[in-house]
């Protein structure tokens, strides 16, 4: 009995079942992206999947009552582990006990049936009241269909609770009555008439685990304070620990979390710097016309501007002459689109004319939108087909002076929908003269048009990069000697970098009136941001290593931001992202574990690379083995806080704290990743190499999540990628390279190993 409690009770059983739960969890989400929802969900729901999640609470159950904490020592292993209980506990009682389904209300009816299920079989969950739509509201982006927020007014009928009961029903604020929570889901327009589809739920696991969660949070917190005490304690004769600085880092991050156009004509060049200031609309947001050009010049040509043609002039010139621009060959394309096209194979760029009256293209384009608008996976070359038809469109509708949509002076709703074709520079800029002298309250103010003028002159990115490198470069220069000069010049470079990223988040910020996290290239300005956050506290504890490392990835993610074909164009937030404050603390929060995590991946990659060309230097193997380990303890923090987050953002928006996409899991398989590697650290399991190479490994798991989800999967509802099919091949060739270093490492281990033995064995 005792040899099976404690087999139970073992940490190598931990490590398989923590590695065996992320080999099913990716594997579902492969599955899904080959065969679709329903096959992930066969695997989700298998008896079989239950069964390894029962053994992994048994195996925590036992580990908890084995290692009962007996002392101090031990209270954050008693708190880590009751929360998985929790947590688990939650999720069967979610599974059992959980009402979840659809309230589809026409304008005036009234119902207390909730569709659990499309299947007609299954029969309605009658609720104890009901439910009378009043009035359904959608508010639009001034100037376009797009949905800014809609709204239900409903009024529940519960004869039990008092009679009636008025309520308004919005994106991110549900309405709760009878323990039974109301979410605004969708709408439908028909002949006239308003539906509201609100979706209904009730939980009774929610908040165990969420209680789980936070606790798991503390837990961690806890059991990595009680380390670093220790490893305080242990290293007390002078050697230096990393407490310090991973104290540091935590207690920052956390702070963190709460060619030329020929002959065509261009405007006169006394008119850009006016006509960049312009107020116009588009997609819904007042800006000036300097940004709507930049982003046309960028879609359509793939460059921030063309060769020796300032944007606005270019754009602006789409307009003022069409017949000079639809024979110049600015339209993007790509070889394979250009083979369809019968281009010439090494055609990059082609004309307007050349490709709309292209037959054969046309075709391929109609053939490649029928797929899509069919929901048929698409190959590549269908992709690149549509974003032609894209920038195609783009282009069309300066040609046809529909894209300039000058703010009027009249009401904004009713003014933007039915602007005047533009085509004379001149008589706009004395139109927004003369509505400047008494503009209305709709009106841009020119501190706003300078502020954004500015954000888009100054490139932050670029800004922050190019302070940044010189930076890395100067740490790297002190780590063989200590120089004053240079670690002033990169503690100073880096100190300005991290300033340069704040600055440019905040004012896109101001700019979009809005954290700025709903794509994927606001999203890397975070990455790269938390990165010099470190920097900056690395620079304060005076750790050259870190501050090398902290400058060296955080001008690699500015670069990439910077250089990469990413879309970095401010769009409306979709109504479920706004109205919620769990936007503007998960975003922080989960990429500034990423960049933690990365930091891990730098010191691993170190590791290796001693055990391959100096494995004698046993000091620095121990010193970055041992920064890889306490940063994972910080980074795995981080990551559990952005699943919590994440979850009640889910929950307060849809009404369920999981919905297995994509996403989601690979965030969950990053975590046990990483949880497996802590525990057989800790089982002794595996030392240095193992640490470092478990660390890389892992790391994939954080590349799937934030790009192998969009580009290699391509399902799930998080995606903003920037629709390059290109990255696939570049993670896959590095990874191959990876591999390759990893197994050379592993080589050179066995070799020292096998050396030092024999040392032993002549020794004795």
């Amino acid at each position: 009995m005792d040899r099976w409690f404690r087999a139970l009770a073992s940490l190598k059983l931990t490590v398989v079942l923590l590695l065996a739960l992320a080999v099913v969890l990716s594997a579902g989400t492969i599955l899904e992206s080959m065969r679709g929802t329903e096959a992930a969900r066969a695997v989700y729901y298998a008896p079989w999947f239950f069964a390894l999640q029962g053994l992994f609470a048994l195996n925590v159950a036992f580990a908890l009552i084995e290692r009962w904490p007996r002392n101090r020592w031990r209270i954050g292993f008693a708190l880590t582990h009751g929360a998985m209980l929790l947590i688990l506990a939650g999720a069967v009682a979610t599974a059992l006990f959980k009402v979840e389904g659809q309230m589809p209300l026409w304008e005036g009816q009234d119902t207390n049936l909730v569709f659990r299920s499309s299947d007609e079989e299954v029969p309605p969950h009658e609720l104890p009241f009901r439910l009378r739509l009043d009035d359904f509201q959608m508010d639009l982006y001034p100037g376009t269909r797009r949905p800014a927020m809609f709204r239900s007014k409903v009024t529940v009928l519960d004869a039990a609770a008092g009679g009636e009961r008025a309520a308004v029903i919005e994106m991110n604020k549900p309405l709760t009555h009878g323990g039974f929570s109301f979410f605004q889901s969708s709408y439908q327009l028909r002949d006239g008439r308003e539906m509201s589809v609100l979706s209904v739920a009730r939980d009774p696991g929610e908040p165990v685990v969420f209680l789980g969660y936070t606790l798991l949070v503390v837990g961690m917190i806890v059991v990595l304070s009680t380390r670093l005490v220790q490893q305080r304690n242990a290293t007390r004769s002078g050697m230096p620990g990393p407490a310090s600085t991973v104290v540091g880092i935590l207690l920052a991050a956390l702070l963190a979390g709460a060619g030329g156009a020929g002959a065509a004509v261009v405007p006169d060049a006394g008119d850009v710097p006016a006509l960049a200031a312009l107020p116009v609309v588009l997609d819904g947001r007042a800006m000036p016309f300097d940004t709507q050009a930049r982003n046309a010049v960028w879609s359509v040509t793939g460059l921030r501007a063309w060769p020796g043609v300032d944007p606005v002039a270019m754009a602006f010139g789409w307009v003022l002459d069409p017949q000079g621009w639809v024979g110049e060959p600015i339209v993007r394309v790509r070889a394979d689109v250009a083979a369809v096209a019968g281009l010439a194979g090494d055609r990059r760029y082609a004309s307007f004319m050349e490709l709309a009256s292209n037959q054969k293209l046309l075709t391929a384009i109609s053939e490649a939108r029928a797929r899509s608008e069919a929901d048929e996976k698409l190959a590549p070359i269908e992709k690149h087909l549509l974003e032609l038809e894209e920038r195609l469109v783009t282009l069309d509708e300066y040609f046809r002076g529909e894209a300039l949509r000058v703010v009027p002076a009249t009401d904004p709703v009713a003014a933007w929908g039915t602007a005047a074709p533009v085509t004379n520079a001149a008589r706009v800029l004395e139109v927004e003269r003369r509505v400047r002298e008494a503009p209305p309250a709709h009106y841009p103010t020119r501190a706003a048009i300078a502020r954004e003028l500015c954000y888009n002159s100054a490139r932050p990115t670029r800004l922050a990069w190019i302070v940044l490198l010189p930076a890395a470069i100067a740490a790297g220069l002190t780590l063989t000697r200590d120089r004053f000069r240079l670690t002033w010049v990169a503690g100073a470079g880096v100190v300005l970098g991290f300033l340069i990223s704040t600055w440019g988040i905040w004012q896109r910020w101001q700019v979009a009136g809005r954290i700025p996290a709903s794509n994927m290239f606001e999203s890397m300005l975070f990455l790269g941001w938390g990165v010099a956050l470190f920097g900056v506290v690395s620079v304060l504890l005076r750790n050259r290593m870190l501050v090398f490392n902290a400058a060296a990835m955080a001008a690699l993610a500015a670069l990439l931001t910077d250089l990469l074909p990413m879309d970095g164009f401010v769009h409306p937030m979709p109504p479920v992202l706004s109205g919620t404050p769990w936007l503007a603390i998960h975003v922080p929060i989960i990429m500034i574990s990423y960049a933690t995590l990365a930091l891990v991946t730098f010191f691993a990659h170190l590791v290796v690379g001693v055990e391959i060309f100096a494995p004698r230097r046993r000091d620095l193997v121990e010193r970055w083995s041992q920064l890889a380990y306490w940063y994972i303890h910080v980074g795995s923090i981080l990551l559990i806080a952005g699943i919590l987050t994440g979850s009640i953002w889910a929950a307060s928006s849809w009404g369920r704290y999981w919905g297995w996409d994509p996403k989601e899991v690979w965030s969950l398989v990053a975590f046990l990743a990483y949880m497996a590697i802590l525990h057989a650290r800790f089982d002794h399991q595996i030392h240095a190499f193992g640490v470092a190479a478990g660390a890389i490994a892992a790391f994939w798991t954080i590349l799937m999540t934030y790009l192998g989800v969009n580009f290699v999967l391509a399902s799930g509802l998080h995606s903003y990628g920037f629709g390059s099919s290109r990255l696939v091949n570049i993670m896959v060739a590095i990874a191959a390279v990876e591999t390759a270093f990893l197994v050379a490492g592993w080589r050179a281990v066995r070799r020292r190993v096998k050396a030092e033995r024999s040392a032993a064995t002549i020794a004795a």
